[in-house]
């Protein structure tokens, strides 16, 4: 089952620092909007294939569930999510396979031009595993409303959200989990400088990782449940990519390459892969 990523929510204290350095590394973020709470905002990176990043942050501290304690601490990766076709449907199958579901919950932001945004989501899992498991949208209103290519990267050399990299302690377990769910085929699996022990899934946007001996995912894991670290940029010329953006020399990958932004803020939470 070929997940299709939508977007990955990346947790900011600052959200116009974050994006003007997001901007320095030649990805300028557009303005989003603020959500219905009226308490987040957010900026997006939208990309040719209709996945988009997702700075989030909030306009003032107050209440609301969209991971406050990770736009506090600049966490980064706060979660995942996946475009579904009838998120009635896919409650029905998270819960024939043993899932939690919270939902479908409505949700909405309004984005400058006046024009209001409207979708259903459904969170699932144990509040152990929520993070770990991604979230479901649908929209209601058109999905163009929503995201379109944003100008700093469209039809260059990334095309989307190639893959979202999930830390956890108890490897095993995830896939085990995430593959009874979506049957995934076995992973590629290998050691990776900056992400410890990684399986990457086949034709799929996840990968795995465990630390090994990596301390800010060890740190990470100490602060935060097992869940989304580090959003890699699909791109089909790692070379092309690397003349445009200031990215690392590339290391493998257990199915391809991957390279990470020269960024102090974004560190190796953000890069970019080349899948075999």
């Amino acid at each position: 089952m070929a997940l299709t990523i939508d977007h990955v929510p990346y947790a900011c204290s600052d959200l116009e620092a974050t994006a003007e350095e997001l901007d320095e590394l030649g990805l300028t973020p557009e303005y989003g909007g603020v959500h219905g709470n009226n308490v987040t905002h957010m900026s997006l990176l939208g990309f040719d294939d209709g996945s988009y990043l997702e700075l989030i942050s909030e306009v003032e501290r107050g209440d609301h569930g969209f991971w406050p304690a990770h736009i506090r601490a600049d966490a980064g990766p706060a979660a995942w999510c996946v475009r579904v076709d009838d998120i009635l449907a896919d409650c029905r199958q998270s819960l024939a396979a043993g899932w939690e579901v919270h939902g479908p919950l409505s949700g909405s932001r309004e984005r400058d031009d006046g024009t209001l945004i409207e979708w259903d989501r459904a969170e699932y899992g144990s509040e152990e595993n929520r993070l770990l498991f991604p979230f479901a949208i649908e929209d209601r209103t058109p999905l163009s409303y929503r995201v379109s290519p944003t100008p700093s990267v469209a039809d260059g050399p990334l095309t989307g959200i190639g893959e979202v990299v999930l830390a956890t302690d108890r490897p095993e377990r995830a896939l085990r989990l995430l593959g009874d769910r979506y049957r995934f085929p076995s992973p590629a699996r290998g050691t990776v400088e900056g992400f410890g022990t990684v399986a990457s899934i086949p034709g799929e946007p996840i990968a795995v990782t465990e630390p090994a001996g990596e301390e800010w995912l060890q740190e990470r894991l100490g602060q935060f449940r097992a869940g989304p670290c580090a959003v890699l940029f699909e791109t089909g010329d790692m070379a092309t990519a690397r003349d445009a953006y200031p990215l690392t020399e590339s290391r493998d990958w257990p199915d391809g390459r991957v390279a990470v932004f020269e960024s102090e803020r974004f560190g190796t939470r953000l890069g970019v892969i080349e899948r075999e």
